[in-house]
């Protein structure tokens, strides 16, 4: 290694939900959830759904950011903006699609006032008048196209450094379960297409210079069925998946519009993967079986090798492997090439555990790797997802980053050790490796060959392991030519910085 240039990474690859980056150097904030979809940008009023009482308040702005000024127009999503590019990130901002958004911060909504009802205001993405950046709270509809329009008045558009990127809602196959007082019947798949058409091209109407990201599918039912639409039945013989079909229809409202309208199809991905005592690998466990099925987990992203024991391996695919980032990209080239993925969702569990860790270093990895457009971790950053995220992005407390051209590279034993390599348009002659020992027990001695006409004289290696989140440099040393040699302690992740 590198013998072979497989393809450019992503900067936004290295992406956190609303959370405090803290000193990770994180690139990119996603401002989403279940609070968005009822999220009413005049007064910043969301709606909780299930995951609280079906409460509306301003608790997203108030409490969650903590910010000032929650009563005025757009507040929120400003300040959100405004932080993010204080700190160097680009920002992906959810748009509400479910058809209703919170009209108060009143507190709890009961069934019988179900929208459409007073609680709620309905949403459109056509305002035929002029737009205002104040709009009245008092109207009974909430523009989203002006809500665009107030993001490109504040920053500028996104062609000149505004906000880029543009999420359509979230998990809607889920709005009935989540979201019962906003759309309590179950979702449809031309329900989907029309109003993500309806979405986007108003977006790109008043902004068209920016990237909207669709789907935003919760996993595997979603990407199968729409959580058993009642069109899944039908629509499945012609289209195998909810995937396919979704695909396919963006190709022709693109012939029909003469542009994209949307850019990235949008997914998210919290493993179903149990240890072999039946414990989900999400739920935080860090027993000894636990662990082992947490690092392995990452490999049904990729590997057709690798069968994880799920409900999904177990039920849907027959017992053969996930290979999630292989599949979505087939029906991707199949039916809309040129369609960017996103996984603006993600989680592996025990992020205060080195298990964690690994296991997101792994998966960022596997990210750049494959040419994923964008990815955001969802939750708290707990010490070790950080560690995960600084890695590749401030290994040597200085903003220290991984390349930006994926090269190839590869171990003898992917149960043991995961390998990623890069160099970087910038910095010539540097080459940076990523190596994480899986093994819980023995370290791993190994040789570290070099392939292809560069060639490297010396090494620094920065790791962080199982006593402590925080990565160090642990060794300096000189490169034999075309090898060296080193021993990876057990639960360690490990750059390699190779001049």
């Amino acid at each position: 290694m590198p013998d072979e240039v497989i393809g450019t990474i992503s900067p936004y690859v290295y992406g956190i939900n609303d959370k405090d980056p803290g000193d990770t150097n994180t690139t990119i904030r996603r401002l989403g959830g279940n609070r968005m979809t009822g999220y009413n940008w005049v007064t910043n009023a969301s709606n909780a759904g299930n995951d609280w009482h079906h409460v509306s308040d301003d608790w997203m702005c108030a409490q969650n950011l903590k910010y000032q000024d929650c009563g005025q127009p757009g507040s929120m999503v400003k300040q959100f903006v405004e932080e993010s590019q204080k700190d160097g990130m680009e920002s992906l901002i959810t748009i509400p699609m479910a058809g209703f958004v919170a009209a108060d911060k009143s507190g709890e909504v009961s069934e019988k006032e179900t929208a459409p009802s007073k609680r709620w205001k309905a949403i459109s993405f056509h305002k035929k008048s002029k737009y205002t950046l104040t709009p009245d709270p008092a109207n009974p509809v909430v523009y989203e196209d002006e809500f665009v329009n107030f993001m490109a008045e504040t920053f500028k558009p996104a062609a000149k450094g505004g906000v880029k990127f543009y999420d359509l809602d979230n998990e809607p196959a889920l709005w009935p379960s989540t979201h019962p007082r906003i759309h309590p019947k179950k979702v449809g798949y031309w329900e989907m297409i029309n109003r993500t058409e309806a979405a986007a091209e108003n977006i790109l109407r008043v902004d068209p210079g920016a990237k909207i990201f669709g789907g935003v599918c919760y996993g595997w039912q979603e990407f199968l069925t729409l959580q058993d639409s009642p069109e899944a039945a039908e629509l499945n013989k012609t289209f195998d998946t909810y995937l396919d079909f979704y695909l396919e229809q963006m190709k022709s409202l693109q012939r029909r519009y003469h542009h994209r309208l949307v850019h990235v199809l949008d997914l998210h991905w919290y493993p179903e993967a149990q240890s072999a005592g039946g414990k989900r690998i999400t739920e935080g466990d860090t027993s000894p079986d636990s662990v082992d099925a947490r690092l392995q987990a990452p490999r049904s992203l990729w590997d057709p090798g690798y069968v994880e024991k799920s409900w999904i391996t177990q039920w849907s695919t027959k017992g053969k492997p996930i290979m999630l980032l292989p599949w979505v990209k087939a029906k991707i080239d199949k039916h809309y090439p040129g369609t960017q993925l996103a996984f603006s969702e993600y989680d592996y569990g025990a992020g205060d555990h080195v298990s964690g860790g690994i296991a997101m270093a792994d998966v960022l990895g596997i990210f750049g790797k494959n040419g994923v457009f964008m990815s955001s971790y969802w939750g708290d950053l707990k010490p070790y997802n950080k560690a995960a995220l600084k890695l590749y992005r401030d290994y040597d407390g200085k903003n220290g980053t991984f390349g930006d051209t994926a090269v190839s590279a590869g171990s003898e034993d992917v149960t043991q050790t995961s390998v990623y390599a890069a160099t970087d348009s910038k910095s010539p002659g540097t080459l940076w490796l990523v190596v994480l020992n899986k093994n819980q027990k023995d370290s791993l001695h190994g040789k570290f060959k070099f392939q292809g006409k560069e060639t490297y004289a010396e090494y620094e290696a920065y790791a962080f392991d199982a006593k402590s989140a925080e990565i160090k440099l642990v060794k300096k040393d000189r490169i034999d030519k075309d090898h060296f040699d080193y021993s990876l302690p057990p639960l360690t992740a490990t750059i390699f910085v190779c001049r």
